[in-house]
């Protein structure tokens, strides 16, 4: 694999909610999470880098969607996808994300990435190989690490995309292998008693949390957890590699304690949910409106977190984000100060 180069790619904002007004109730309820006169949306574009981390040996594909407004500088947010995914996973919330203010840079992890399934047999005996291999557990959040240091670096030489980069308010979300590697970044103590806090970072967004059970104490896997976390799951969010189920997702949450920590569970909603694919709607669940739901909530969790935006935090910790989910999820909270 070879470096890309600076290949800016002009997309146009596809998302269906993109132009509606968003309804809200509760104290702040004059915030939405869609942007509003004082949080304008922009039109986005996105390239593909390629970095080299000479200490590992270690190629580090990703795709970075951006506001091409030349104000800002804008919050960044770094994406870990899921086990077996790529850079291109959850498009949509990099396209949500940037287009509401933010750089969105989706990273990718060589060794528990798309590969792994490439002329695989047994595919579901790969990706549980791939996610128990401690390479894999240590080099996830060491890559997006190495990601924030050439995001420094960028900034320091002022790159076009380098001069965009705020670099003070940084988060780091995730799906699956990538919330761990997301919660990884915030404090979690990983399998073999490792850890990566990363002081960086100011907010994480943890969507499908795979849960260490018999690895390593909740207490201990979760106890130095300091950063505020957006957890997302769903009803029937069962894993389709690890042992973690639908009902164990929220342990994260649940053994959190001291930040603020939100908890949404989307009835119906299952492990594919969140990707970006768009299934026909069964049984209660429908990709396209939990997709929404999650766009819209992780945007306002990063308004209050990433911009410090003091009507997003009201709106998050009052009825405006029970309002958005409606039927379709619940949300609980622990407010830590």
């Amino acid at each position: 694999m070879k470096p890309h180069p600076w290949l800016p790619i002009a997309i146009g904002l596809c998302l269906p909610w993109a132009s509606q007004g968003v309804a809200e109730s509760g104290s702040a309820a004059a915030y939405s999470p869609n942007g509003d006169s004082a949080s304008p949306r922009y039109a986005v574009a996105a390239t593909e880098v390629t970095w080299f981390d000479a200490a590992r040996g270690r190629l580090i594909p990703a795709k970075v969607y951006y506001p091409t407004e030349k104000t800002g500088p804008f919050p960044v947010i770094l994406f870990s996808p899921g086990l077996g995914r790529s850079r291109d996973d959850c498009a949509y919330l990099g396209h949500q994300w940037a287009s509401c203010g933010y750089v969105s840079v989706h990273v990718q992890h060589p060794g528990s990435d798309e590969e792994v399934m490439h002329g695989a047999v047994r595919r579901k005996k790969q990706l549980r190989e791939a996610f128990d291999d401690p390479k894999n557990i240590r080099n996830r959040p060491r890559d997006i690490i190495f990601a924030i240091d050439q995001l420094e670096r960028m900034r320091r030489e002022g790159t076009p995309l380098g001069s965009r980069l705020d670099l003070e308010r940084i988060g780091v979300a995730g799906h699956d292998f990538g919330a761990q590697t997301a919660l990884a970044i915030a404090g979690q103590v990983l399998p073999g008693q490792i850890a990566f806090a990363e002081p960086r970072v100011k907010a994480v967004l943890a969507m499908s949390s795979p849960v260490p059970l018999g690895q390593v104490p909740l207490v201990v896997a979760y106890g130095d957890v300091k950063l505020p976390c957006l957890h997302i799951t769903g009803t029937a969010d069962n894993s389709i590699v690890s042992t973690t189920q639908a009902s164990q997702r929220r342990l994260p949450f649940d053994y959190t304690s001291g930040v603020d920590q939100y908890l949404v569970t989307l009835q119906g909603a299952d492990h594919m949910t969140y990707s970006g694919h768009l299934r026909p709607a069964r049984n209660g669940q429908d990709d396209a409106r939990f997709q929404r739901l999650i766009a819209l909530s992780s945007t306002a969790f990063w308004d209050a977190y990433l911009k410090g935006n003091a009507e997003a935090k009201s709106w998050l910790a009052g009825d405006g984000l029970r309002t958005l989910l409606g039927a379709a999820g619940t949300v609980e909270k622990k407010l830590g100060r």
